[in-house]
């Protein structure tokens, strides 16, 4: 079997060198320099000393898979995550390929997930979609990502996204048929960015067509810390939620929280305020009203994910950058007609 002082002598490298690519230790090697080195390693199928056929060796073609999700810890807890995670993990391996899966929690934690010469590419969710081409250029191997995205499709990386925006004007123009015109929204980000910007977007285009306008006062901040957001929800019912008839929520997790909250406060849904999700997991349905909202598949997002990693790992061409997957407005308990009443 060739040795590293071999390849290193081939590359006009130090052993040194090319020992860090195999071991991972790439934070200050350029992505040529690594990249050299890999299709070396590849090409003279250099075997890790010490690895069964079970671990990882030169033979086996890796995936990454990082959720970068800040304040979200406990990520396989999350309906939308695990799934998701599912839905790659199915996928990568109907092409011959293993994943290893990360939460980093920088970009440097990120490169370190990347590095391994045998680990070809990866998908990522939840970057920030003003950092993805930095992350891309520093990354040097083939990355997907999901939900990272502007709105506009034009973005310079690839990425699997939703008709969030379509999803959001849709559900929104459902409460404004059922009669409400004082719509409170709730997110968890301020400002919102991404999903959660074209969500917003959605929504407002949809009280626009009917002649209202947004305002800032009706947007409700969503704190990260529970306790804090639980005292939000509860001060909410008790001090503004008078002046709304419906409340709209970037995602059913928090919507399920929500509706608990009210009503121990002695507010009803959706007798004295209609409620509404998006996602529509297990929360929707585990919610007393359940929940209308906005469903999505991330097993559809994941295996599109994967489909357009292969195709960037074995060069070939792939004609849309950003693919929007659709929506689905599904109605059940907890908006009230009040159209009607």
């Amino acid at each position: 079997m060739v040795t590293i002082k071999e390849i290193a002598s081939q590359l006009g490298v130090s052993p040194t060198t090319v020992s860090n690519v195999i071991n991972g230790r790439t934070g200050k090697m350029s992505a040529q320099t690594r990249q050299r080195i890999e299709d070396a390693l590849w090409e003279n199928h250099y075997k890790v000393a010490g690895k069964s056929s079970r671990g990882v060796s030169s033979e086996e073609n890796m995936v990454a898979v990082a959720f970068y999700m800040g304040i979200l810890k406990e990520v396989l807890m999350d309906p939308f995550c695990g799934e998701l995670l599912g839905a790659i993990q199915r996928a990568v391996k109907s092409h011959g390929h293993y994943m290893i899966y990360d939460v980093p929690v920088d970009i440097e934690d990120m490169a370190r997930l990347f590095a391994p010469w045998n680990v070809n590419g990866g998908i990522v969710l939840g970057y920030e979609p003003d950092q993805c081409e930095q992350l891309q250029k520093k990354i040097g191997k083939p990355i997907v990502f999901v939900d990272s995205y502007f709105g506009q499709g034009e973005e310079p990386y690839d990425n699997i996204g939703l008709q969030d925006y379509e999803g959001a004007r849709e559900i929104t123009s459902y409460m404004l048929k059922m009669g409400h015109r004082r719509i409170a929204f709730f997110c968890d980000q301020s400002p919102a960015i991404a999903s959660n910007l074209e969500r917003l977007r959605g929504f407002k285009d949809a009280l626009a067509a009917y002649d209202l306008k947004f305002s800032e006062k009706d947007f409700y901040y969503m704190v990260p810390d529970k306790n804090l957001r639980h005292e939000g929800f509860r001060q909410f019912a008790r001090k503004n939620a008078k002046q709304y008839s419906a409340a709209f929520f970037i995602s059913d997790y928090f919507a399920n929280e929500a509706v608990g909250i009210f009503m121990s406060q002695g507010l009803q849904v959706p007798d004295d305020l209609s409620v509404t999700g998006f996602d529509d997991n297990v929360y929707a349905r585990l919610s007393r009203p359940m929940l209308t909202t906005v469903r999505q598949s991330p097993s559809e997002k994941g295996k599109c994910a994967v489909e357009m990693l292969m195709k960037r790992i074995r060069g070939e061409e792939v004609l849309l950058r950003t693919l929007q997957l659709p929506t689905e407005l599904v109605v059940r308990d907890s908006v009230k007609n009040i159209l009607r009443s």
